[in-house]
């Protein structure tokens, strides 16, 4: 028997960050350590702009490959997944644009041909090629695969400083790393045990018999492992001191593309793998949903810092993430529900990398040990109007406020398909944290707009690095985009199939 064509075109999304992380290693191996930091840094960029471009034929049909000789394939590029990797491959452009800016100029004390420029790269590309080839998909090897080389990288990330902060941080991902290594294996051991296929989207209900239950058990401890990512209520205690550990553009990367890959595990072990058998984990995904969107508010009204304010509200914004996925009551409804998740996805991880990279710029400002406070924020009005707007244009996005339309129509997107299953008291705890978000990110916007304690000095700003001032450009112009244009959030997926 031949071995299948490969369709190089489905598989260039993935294929080309990973490319571009080894052509980093053996570049940084010829030339020498920190020796060509442009070259490097070009590279990185690079690979991920030709994924990008990969995916422009992939917008419309869908393209298989390692397909079986029974029809079921291993990897399927679809709008689905064209949606999910686009998300995926801006936003870990923008943060890698983040921490090429923090290489060049949040390091003084270290000599620049000692900064960890190919580590930081090669890990954001692996990571990356990861969350790209998981949106893609269909059977339970390359699942795991790829979400494991999504979230191992991560940890060398978190400790890239090599401090006692970053350590403590690294050390507590590797150990939900593998926890949730541990609970995704078995989760995908007992679905093949039950269906006796690797492949995922073939109907499963007529095959399972007494075997249901072993199957419902194999689904919960999947979405537990990929809960650990997306940082769902209670898998979300490492977020907070992670992120205030890690570099702010790490924190970033963390917010953004390992939640892209958290919600697209969830998305394809449940709406592609099992989607007839909703009626069964629809109600269990929305208590996950209101219990993480819930817990993440409350405890982020009580945050000073900006980082672990956006650490909460990353927890907060993934329940709202996962909430329409509560709403797939039967076959029919999954399609939407999905399409709703993902447009979702899209509103926050565009706020979110927004406010990161002012929180960035502002940290090269304030040079004192407030400079992550929120009181630190204070007469930027005055001092710096552009990144003021910007900031403030974020947080009632995420708040989901006028003039912040992209916030307001993700929110309601998010909210139809539960009031489409009539599942009232979602909507209830739904509207309650619309609420409690808008109380949580006016307490930082008003702050950008007060006056700045008298006598306080505020040191000048140095100069921002073309790759920072790109990187909250983009990020800027998305949040304006998506506000001005609601109807591509809505229409995102419109009708499109998942398998």
């Amino acid at each position: 028997m031949g071995v299948p064509a490969v369709d190089w075109l489905a598989v260039a999304p993935s294929l080309l960050p990973a490319g571009g992380a080894v052509v980093v290693l053996a570049v940084d191996a010829v030339l020498g350590r920190g020796r060509a930091p442009r070259v490097l840094g070009g590279i990185g960029v690079a690979s991920l702009l030709a994924g990008l471009v990969t995916l422009v034929p992939l917008a419309s049909g869908t393209r298989r490959t390692f397909c079986a000789a029974a029809g079921s394939c291993g990897w399927v590029a679809s709008h689905l997944s064209f949606a999910l990797q686009l998300v995926v491959l801006v936003s870990a452009l923008v943060t890698l644009l983040l921490a090429l800016a923090d290489l060049r100029t949040g390091w003084p004390d270290v000599d620049r041909t000692a900064r960890p420029l190919a580590e930081l790269l090669v890990l954001v590309l692996t990571a990356t090629a990861g969350a790209a080839a998981l949106a893609a998909a269909r059977d339970l090897a390359t699942f795991t695969v790829a979400l494991e080389t999504a979230s191992l990288p991560l940890v060398g990330l978190v400790a890239l400083r090599r401090d006692s902060r970053g350590a403590e941080a690294g050390v507590k991902l590797l150990l939900t790393a593998v926890l949730s290594f541990g609970l995704l294996t078995l989760g995908v051991a007992l679905l093949y045990a039950s269906t006796g296929s690797l492949y995922l989207g073939a109907p499963v209900s007529e095959q399972l018999g007494d075997l249901a239950v072993v199957h419902g058990l194999g689904l919960a401890l999947v979405v537990a492992g990929a809960a650990f990512k997306l940082s769902l209520v209670p898998f979300h205690l490492w977020t907070p001191d992670t992120y205030a550990g890690a570099p702010l553009p790490v924190a970033a990367f963390l917010s953004t593309v390992s939640k892209a890959a958290g919600l697209t595990a969830v998305v394809v072990v449940l709406a592609v793998g099992a989607p007839e058998r909703s009626t069964v984990w629809a109600a269990p995904v929305g208590v996950l949903a209101v219990l993480t969107m819930t817990v993440g508010n409350l405890v982020a009204l009580r945050q000073d810092g900006a980082v672990r304010l956006l650490a909460w509200s990353t927890v907060a914004q993934a329940g709202w993430v996962l909430l329409p996925l509560a709403g797939a009551v039967g076959h029919g409804r999954v399609p939407g529900a999905v399409s709703a998740s993902v447009a979702y996805l899209l509103a926050y991880v565009t706020a979110t990398v927004t406010a990161f990279a002012v929180v960035a710029r502002t940290a090269r400002v304030h040079r004192d040990g407030e400079r992550h406070r929120l009181t630190a924020y204070a007469g930027l009005w005055r001092e710096q109007p552009a990144l003021a707007l910007v900031l403030a244009f974020a947080l009632v996005c995420l708040a989901g406020l006028p003039p912040g339309v992209m916030g307001l129509v993700a929110k309601v997107v998010a909210i139809v398909p539960v009031v489409g299953a009539e599942a009232w008291w979602l909507v209830g705890f739904a509207v309650v944290n619309v609420v409690l978000g808008v109380a949580v990110y006016l307490r930082w916007a008003v702050q950008v707009f007060s006056p700045r304690v008298d006598g306080e000095v505020v040191p000048e700003a140095p100069p921002t690095p073309l790759s920072a001032r790109l990187a909250l450009s983009l990020a800027a112009a998305g949040c304006v985009a998506l506000s001005v244009l609601p109807e591509g959030l809505i229409g995102l997926l419109a009708g499109a199939p998942l398998h």
